[in-house]
C-alpha cells in the first residue's frame, strides 16, 4: 500500500491534487489547515469548503485537524485568519467539521498536525506505561480530555504550559524516544527532517510518501 502525506493546504487544494495525481497513491492523509492564506476572500474559502466537503467523503482519504480548522469547528479556539464571514460562508456549505481525525498512524510514523511533544506527553500520560497510543486515545475519547490536546503554549501566543497536537510550535517540540512522527504547523522554506520526526510544513513544496515499510520525500 502507498500512502501520500500532504501538509498544511491554505486553501491551496489544487496543489494537494496535483500531488495526488502524480503519485496515485492507495490511500491519503492530509495533516490538517485547509482554511486561512493571507489575502483569501469568501470565494475561496467556499471553494475549499465545498472541496474538503467532497474530500471528506473519499474512504481513502483521512483528514486530521489543524488549529485553523478548529476555529471553525469550535469558535472558543480563535485562530489568526478567522473570520465571521467565513464561518458563515463554511455553514453555507454545510460542511461536518467533526470529521476531522486528530492523529493517525502511517505504517510506525504518528501523524498530527503540529507534532506530540515530549514534554506534554510527559506531564498529562497517566503513567510511565501509558503508551503514545493509549495516551491519544483516551484524550480523544473524552470530551473534556480532547480540550487539552488544543492547548497553545507562548510560543504562539497561549497560556498554557505547553502546545497541543494542533498548536505546539517547532521550537518546542521535542521528539518522544522511540516514536517517529510527521506533522506540519510550523511553516518553513526548506523541509526540516531528522531521524525521528519530518516537520513537513514547507509551503506545499513538499510530501511524503510511505510505502513498503519506507518513507520518502516528494518535491513539487
Amino acid at each position: 500500500m502507498k500512502t501520500l502525506i500532504i501538509s498544511d493546504i491554505h486553501t491551496q487544494f489544487d496543489i494537494a491534487e496535483s500531488f495526488i495525481d502524480k503519485e496515485k497513491p492507495d490511500n491519503v492523509v492530509f495533516l490538517g489547515d485547509y482554511f486561512d492564506a493571507f489575502d483569501d476572500s469568501l470565494e475561496v474559502t467556499e471553494q475549499t469548503a465545498l472541496w474538503l466537503k467532497d474530500s471528506l467523503k473519499k474512504k481513502n482519504r483521512i483528514h486530521l485537524l489543524g488549529n485553523h480548522d478548529l476555529s471553525y469547528k469550535d469558535t472558543r479556539f480563535w485562530c489568526s485568519g478567522f473570520s465571521e464571514d467565513k464561518l458563515s460562508v463554511l455553514k453555507k456549505v454545510k460542511i461536518d467539521l467533526t470529521k476531522l481525525e486528530h492523529y493517525c498512524w502511517v505504517g510506525n510514523w504518528l501523524c498530527t498536525h503540529a507534532g506530540l511533544s515530549n514534554e506534554f506527553y510527559q506531564a498529562y500520560k497517566n503513567n510511565d506505561n501509558e503508551s503514545v497510543n493509549d495516551f491519544l486515545f483516551r484524550h480523544c475519547s473524552d470530551p473534556q480530555l480532547v480540550l487539552r490536546l488544543y492547548d497553545c503554549g507562548p510560543s504562539r501566543g497561549g497560556q498554557d504550559d505547553y502546545g497541543g497536537i494542533v498548536w505546539c510550535d517547532y521550537f518546542d517540540f521535542a521528539d518522544i524516544p522511540k516514536t517517529k512522527q510527521i506533522f506540519g504547523h510550523t511553516r518553513r522554506a526548506g523541509l526540516r527532517q531528522t531521524k525521528n520526526h519530518i516537520c513537513l510544513d514547507s509551503g506545499l513544496q513538499n510530501y511524503a510518501v510511505y510505502e513498503d515499510g519506507k518513507l520518502t520525500i516528494g518535491t513539487k
